[in-house]
């Protein structure tokens, strides 16, 4: 089961906030998305918690979790632009052609954060056969 458009918007509207705080269910997974602060003082980034964590290994391509489809990819080249500039001025089309085939490696990482609710309720909706609000849990004792 999918979202509707209208729990979309409401989720999305929570997400929105300061310190917003979303819990799904998606393929049998609770999915827990917070807004927190990010690096600047003012900049807030959405936040996924897979199962009530986020593990470090998650975040590398090397092997593969099935906790990364709830993760944002990031594919990045390894050397920057001007680095690959310079170095085929350097050495010439030919002899970069030749020797440095790895200078045009790409790195992938998984990360947890997202700009917006909106932006992560998109993906989940696109990579999850089902996705459903969770159930409030109650804490005993509070």
């Amino acid at each position: 089961m999918k979202l509707t458009k209208e729990q979309k918007e409401q989720l999305a509207a929570e997400l929105s906030m300061p310190w917003g705080n979303v819990a799904l269910l998606c393929d049998g997974y609770r999915i827990a998305l917070q807004v927190q602060r990010a690096k600047g003082a003012m900049t807030y980034r959405v936040i996924t918690y897979v199962n009530g964590q986020f593990r470090g290994e998650w975040m590398r391509s090397a092997k593969e979790f099935p906790e990364q489809k709830f993760l944002r990819k990031s594919v990045r080249p390894l050397y920057s632009a001007a680095k690959r500039a310079a170095m085929e001025k350097s050495l010439g089309k030919r002899a970069y052609a030749k020797y440095c085939k790895d200078m045009d490696a790409k790195i992938t990482m998984f990360m947890p954060d997202w700009a917006s609710g909106k932006a992560v309720l998109a993906h989940l909706c696109k990579v999850c056969e089902s996705v459903e609000i969770a159930p409030v849990v109650e804490k005993a004792g509070v």
